[in-house]
């Protein structure tokens, strides 16, 4: 049936079999906004110079053209041809049990404020509304906020920091240099983007190893003021953070 999803693997041929190919993290949010794939993808795994991708198609039509959408060929052709042998390979999965995440996207006509998180697990999006806590779906957030290559990147570093191995101490130092390291930096950029884009206030939440027990602004040290939810029960204004997990 024409409307039946897809799961399907994309092969990236790597022209460089040394090249790490994280050139190609941001192929999946770009096939997620367009509404050609459900949700996005959390791993790009490379096997003897080639990359993979694994992905479940909205449709027939999506499966057979994404090659060919406009946005894809604007952002990735030149790309395409500049890093592999040759154009990707779709390959159709069979026997595979299509799960299609159950996720509850917000609706709400108006919103008050966004909340913007570092992803850790993957198992959904990590930009929520305030009035309703439900999903902000990717698809209507613009190519030219690199969201999903931020949240890939947040969650390489804290996997690292939970796996407790040689790369701890690094990921821990990473995740906690809250005004000059590079993922939150990222993470403030996007966090702008978004306000600008959205036209209301966005606040990023910051690692903290004990956020139960956090009870002020990790970058300014205020107190801040209530948020009206439950979790997070904290904003600060000034910096644009939330924190206070603590159960009410």
């Amino acid at each position: 049936m024409k409307d039946t999803p897809i799961p399907a693997k994309i092969i990236l041929n790597l022209a460089d079999k040394l090249n790490n190919g994280e050139i190609f993290i941001g192929l999946s949010g770009t096939l997620y906004q367009q509404r050609l794939i459900f949700g996005e993808p959390r791993e790009l795994r490379k096997n003897n110079g080639k990359l993979e991708l694994i992905v479940i198609f909205l449709d027939k039509k999506s499966f057979e053209n994404w090659l060919t959408h406009s946005c894809v060929i604007e952002y990735w052709e030149k790309i395409f041809d500049k890093y592999l042998i040759e154009k990707p390979l779709t390959l159709q999965e069979n026997d595979v049990i299509i799960k299609v995440e159950d996720i509850f996207n917000c609706s709400c006509e108006t919103l008050d404020f966004l909340l913007l998180y570092g992803r850790r697990y993957g198992f959904s999006n990590e930009l929520n509304c305030s009035n309703c806590s439900g999903n902000i779906s990717y698809s209507k957030v613009p190519l030219e906020i690199k969201i999903e290559q931020w949240q890939k990147h947040y969650q390489r570093i804290y996997r690292n920091w939970l796996d407790s191995g040689i790369l701890e101490a690094s990921a821990l130092k990473q995740l906690k240099n809250y005004k000059n390291g590079k993922l939150n930096v990222e993470g403030q950029k996007i966090r702008k983007e978004l306000s600008e884009h959205f036209k209301v206030e966005v606040y990023l939440e910051y690692f903290v190893e004990e956020p139960d027990i956090e009870k002020t602004c990790v970058i300014c040290g205020d107190k801040g003021i209530d948020s009206g939810l439950k979790r997070p029960g904290k904003i600060c204004k000034k910096c644009h953070t939330v924190f206070d997990y603590c159960e009410k």
